[in-house]
């Protein structure tokens, strides 16, 4: 009879372990950084960035599926506050867990001032855009930096105004490819806003990481 008891107990904890492995989470913690490297930063008073939403690409065999993030609860980014290895966090949310290849930021609004004076500043195509394999692990939070720099076109001589560009360099995971100091400039930066799908693109590039 004790024999039969066992077998019985030890079935049940088999069943209750076999539940439990199946319900373990398939998503993880994503939070998107962005960071400004040092080129004409300095010559601004402010530069204040607005972002509208992110995409972020799925990467696979087979297709790239595409995560797309509302900013719209995000306040504007002052970049001069971000240089070097400063950080500041746009948005924190759950991703599928799994690879990514891709993330694209788009702007909505772009104030700036040098030297008491408004000046242009342009991003070419309305988005910037990284290529940078990354990956999101089940019930862990994984940081990606996105950094941004500002540069003149033209010369001091012919200035035709400022762009911002993507810094590949200087993007990445935090620990694995770069380190940061977070910075919170801002009131209401931490938007959980849940990612929605859009249409397949994309592709990848190497990791490296900050000097």
């Amino acid at each position: 009879m004790k024999r039969i008891h066992a077998l019985a107990l030890l079935a049940a904890v088999i069943t209750v372990s076999g539940c439990t492995s199946t319900t373990q989470s398939n998503t993880g913690q994503f939070e998107l950084l962005v960071s400004d490297r040092p080129a004409d930063i300095d010559k601004f008073d402010y530069l204040n960035v607005g972002f509208s939403h992110a995409r972020i690409f799925v990467s696979n065999n087979s297709t790239v599926e595409v995560k797309q993030i509302s900013l719209e609860n995000t306040s504007m980014v002052d970049l001069t506050q971000l240089q070097n290895e400063s950080a500041e966090s746009l948005v924190n949310t759950t991703l599928e867990a799994g690879n990514y290849s891709k993330i694209e930021l788009y702007t909505e609004t772009v104030n700036a001032s040098v030297n008491g004076s408004s000046v242009e500043v342009k991003v070419p195509p309305g988005k910037l855009m990284i290529t940078k394999p990354f990956t999101v692990r089940p019930n862990e939070t994984t940081s990606f930096v996105f950094d941004i720099q500002v540069v003149l076109r033209g010369n001091q001589q012919n200035n035709q105004g400022y762009i911002l560009k993507p810094v590949i360099s200087e993007s990445g995971v935090v620990g694995k490819d770069i380190e940061v100091d977070r910075k919170s400039t801002q009131a209401g930066n931490q938007a959980q806003q849940p990612p929605t799908n859009t249409t397949p693109q994309g592709n990848q590039g190497p990791p490296q990481r900050r000097p």
